[in-house]
Order: C-alpha cells, then structure tokens, then sequence
C-alpha cells in the first residue's frame, strides 16, 4: 500500500488533498498529531517513512522539508 504525508494538511490545499484521499482505501495517510505538526524530528520521520510527499508549506519550509528527506 503507498503511504502518503500531507504535510501542512491543516492549510486549505491541504486540507483539500486530505479529503479527497482520505476517501480511497489503496493508500495509506501518515498524519501527525495537531500538537507535534510542527516537531521536526516527527516531520522528518514521516517524510521517509513515505513513497509520496504533498509538500502544502511555503516555500522555505518546503525547501526545509526537503532537507530532510534521506532517501
């Protein structure tokens, strides 16, 4: 099953990414908790945990989110 980060689902892309795949049963969400959204040490993992990222941040925080992906 491919497993899916949104990360910045509580934006309104986000959020509209969310709810349309959140509908299918052939792909796996990781989320975070509301209050560890913005851990780093949480994102980065769930970042390579992943097969495909929806990077829904403004474009420092995407360029950040991208320096944490290992693989």
């Amino acid at each position: 099953m491919t497993k899916v980060f949104i990360d910045g689902k509580e934006g309104t892309t986000g959020l509209r990414i969310y709810d349309r795949l959140s509908q299918r049963d052939d792909l796996e969400l990781l989320t975070l908790p509301e209050t560890e959204r913005k851990n780093p040490a949480l994102r980065k993992e769930m970042l390579n945990l992943c097969d495909v990222a929806f990077l829904c941040l403004p474009e420092d925080a995407a360029v950040e989110a991208v320096s944490m992906v290992e693989e």
